[in-house]
C-alpha cells in the first residue's frame, strides 16, 4: 500500500507542474517580452546620453558662453553723464536723488567724482533705474510724476 501511495503522490506532483507550467506560460512569454524592451530603452537611454555629452562638447566649443546681458546691465554711467542727464531733464540734485532713489549727497558724490570714467554703482535696482532716466525726456518725466 505504501508503495501504491507514493506513485499516487508522485503523479498528483507531475500533473500539478504541468497545469501550472501551462498556466504561467503566457506569464513567462510576457515576462520575457517585458524585460527585453526594459533592455532595449535602458540602451537608447545609454545612447542618448552619449548623444548629448557629445552635443555639449560640440556646442561648449562652437558658441563660446555668453554672460546674459540684460538692459540692465548694460552700459554704464559716468558723473558727467549724471550732470548732464540732470541738467537735461531740468532738475536739482534733490530732485533727480529723488527719482533715481539714492540720498542727495550720493548724486552730489557721483557729479564731483574726479574720475572721468564709469561709477561704481553696486545696486541693480539704482543702475537699472539710471537707465530708465537716461531715456527719459521732459514729458516723460512729467508723465512719471504724475503717477
Amino acid at each position: 500500500m505504501a508503495n501504491v501511495m507514493k506513485v499516487l503522490k508522485d503523479e498528483i506532483s507531475r500533473i500539478a507542474r504541468s497545469e501550472i507550467n501551462a498556466a504561467l506560460k503566457p506569464i513567462k512569454s510576457v515576462n520575457a517580452s517585458q524585460r527585453k524592451y526594459i533592455a532595449e530603452l535602458r540602451r537608447r537611454i545609454e545612447d542618448l546620453e552619449k548623444e548629448k555629452k557629445q552635443l555639449v562638447k560640440t556646442i561648449s566649443k562652437a558658441v563660446p558662453v555668453q554672460e546674459e546681458t540684460s538692459e540692465e546691465t548694460r552700459g554704464w554711467i559716468s558723473g558727467a553723464g549724471v550732470r548732464a542727464m540732470r541738467k537735461r531733464l531740468k532738475l536739482s540734485q534733490k530732485a533727480f536723488a529723488e527719482l533715481a532713489g539714492v540720498s542727495l549727497p550720493t548724486v552730489a558724490l557721483w557729479e564731483s567724482a574726479k574720475n572721468s570714467g564709469k561709477l561704481n554703482i553696486r545696486r541693480k535696482e539704482v543702475f537699472a533705474r539710471l537707465q530708465e532716466i537716461k531715456g527719459m525726456g521732459i514729458r516723460d518725466l512729467a508723465v512719471a510724476e504724475e503717477k
